[in-house]
């Protein structure tokens, strides 16, 4: 019988979420509810399967378009590059920094970081790993204007000082720059600049691109020459399967070992099915709605806000994702770091709705248009239903379904859309990495610009203290609420169902898992 943990519901109860291991125990643990008894009971481990035999298959939400991690940072690839390239650093299961492909680092002043690296990396196909590497990457992100250029523009200077040595030089004191160099994969110096070796990257970790089909599936290799502990399985495959029924099928007959995102009508299906576990956790993944804010008639706060009023998001989330999402009241999750409910947020309330519209000159309503992926499971029904809610206050929207490739090029040009929902990542676990990205006046991405905002991130930036910190993300949540640029609209648990004999694998709220570590048994 499947084993079902419940996800812990608030951020204090994190940390023991994310030391949850896929043991593949086919009973309980003593906190389980569902269909166990709610004993612990381990269960036998099987032995592990041979060395000819470690072939895992993975079903993600959706697929790849791309594996350029300088271009965008879609789950997907995320979750294929993290196996592939390194940064300097990696973050651990709280989100701290721990050494990688930099051995040890030092501010030697306020604004000067010195990194040492390794020695002993070679990239998958033998050539040694050197700090020009570094340098040659950076200079790729920079010049392609990635998603991460709001981060790094707090970065002055970065120099090669030796082959095992790289000084980066800020233009201020920052609390944040080191969670945001995991984001930072290392490419090969000399393909650095070349769009076709990002599209198949050759990198120092532990598996290699061996197959490529765009949504289709990634299949890696384990990578012979990597310098750390070799991955345990053979290859791991990642999948797309666009129908839910069809990925549980999946799970059933063999096909796939491990799927994500299992949806709250399914959660049944997979609990009954035996020799199979379903594990879930609170992730960093979250879903938005955007308002084209240099748009007539979303220039309108009062606009905004009606829209916003307009929706039952509780009834909403509920009917349709059940415990597999809670609504929110931020534009970035609560398991991430300064990701905190707004105090001021509005609630459902369609007479204001319509005083607001009036208030606005639209007594009666106006007609619009929302953008969203066909990639995201789901997303039809979630868009159809805030199209109900707004027409019962006088709003006409027309969906637009996107593929995904569409979808992103869409999104990231800025007055491609009046309104868009879509899924996100706050990857390094911190408020920074999603709001100063997304919502300065530099970064550009909806239309919006609040130079009082801008000021309030700059200063949570550089200020090391947390509380202090905490302390300035509330007013950066409440700030954001007042003004609505865009909509909070659901956080997702991290879920994966799982074959138990599947060993080794950790769940983490990044959803970037380490399939160096998993392994396959009889």
């Amino acid at each position: 019988m499947a084993s079902f943990r419940k996800r812990v519901g608030s951020v204090a109860g994190i940390a023991a979420a994310l030391a949850l291991v896929l043991t593949g125990c086919g009973g309980g643990d003593a906190d389980d509810t569902g269909s166990g008894s709610g004993e612990a009971t381990t269960g036998a481990v099987g032995a592990a399967l041979p060395d000819d035999q470690q072939h895992l298959t993975y079903v993600l939400n959706y697929g790849c378009t791309s594996l350029d991690p300088t271009e965008n940072f879609d789950n997907c690839r995320m979750q294929v590059d993290s196996n592939v390239l390194q940064g300097l650093v990696s973050l651990d299961s709280d989100s701290q920094p721990q050494p990688l492909l930099a051995s040890s680092w030092e501010w030697t002043d306020d604004t000067t970081l010195v990194f040492t690296l390794r020695d002993d990396v070679t990239f998958s196909d033998g050539t040694p790993f050197t700090s020009a590497d570094v340098v040659a990457t950076f200079d790729r992100y920079i010049a392609m204007q990635s998603v991460l250029a709001t981060q790094l523009a707090v970065i002055d200077t970065y120099t090669a000082d030796s082959p095992t040595t790289l000084t980066i030089k800020t233009k201020n004191p920052t609390g944040t720059l080191i969670g945001v160099l995991s984001m930072i994969f290392i490419g090969q110096a000399d393909n650095a600049a070349d769009d076709a070796y990002w599209a198949k990257p050759i990198g120092t970790g532990p598996f290699a691109v061996t197959e490529f089909v765009t949504n289709s599936h990634v299949t890696l290799t384990r990578n012979d020459n990597y310098w750390g502990e070799p991955a345990k399985l053979q290859t791991v495959t990642f999948k797309q399967i666009t129908d839910t029924n069809g990925k549980v099928t999946a799970l059933a007959n063999g096909e796939a070992h491990v799927i994500a995102g299992v949806p709250s009508d399914q959660i049944a299906t997979v609990e009954s099915m035996a020799d199979v576990t379903l594990e879930q956790i609170p992730s960093f993944t979250y879903t938005f709605l955007w308002f084209q804010n240099s748009r007539e008639p979303f220039t309108d706060p009062k606009v905004r806000e009606a829209m916003w009023t307009a929706l039952d998001l509780d009834t909403i989330v509920t009917s349709l994702l059940g415990e597999t999402a809670d609504t929110m009241t931020s534009l970035c999750p609560e398991a991430a770091f300064g990701c905190l409910p707004a105090t001021n947020a509005p609630s459902y309330d369609p007479e204001r709705a319509k005083t607001l519209l009036a208030e606005a000159g639209f007594p009666n309503g106006f007609t619009t248009s929302i953008d969203y992926s066909t990639a995201n499971p789901g997303f039809d029904q979630i868009v159809s239903a805030m199209v109900s809610y707004w027409k019962a206050v006088g709003i006409t929207v027309e969906p637009k379904s996107d593929d995904q490739a569409t979808f992103l090029a869409a999104i990231a040009k800025p007055g491609a859309f009046d309104m868009i929902v879509n899924s996100n990542l706050t990857s390094t676990g911190d408020a920074d990495f999603t709001l100063n990205r997304l919502y300065t006046c530099a970064a550009d991405r909806l239309g919006y610009c609040n130079p009082d905002l801008d000021a309030l991130l700059a200063q949570a930036q550089q200020t090391v203290d947390s509380t202090e910190r905490l302390a300035l993300y509330q007013k950066v949540s409440d700030l954001l609420a007042a003004e609505a640029p865009g909509i909070g609209l659901f956080q997702q648990n991290t879920n994966l169902a799982f074959s138990n004999s599947v060993k080794g694998l950790e769940l983490i709220p990044s959803e970037n898992y380490d399939w160096s570590t998993a392994y396959l048994t009889d």
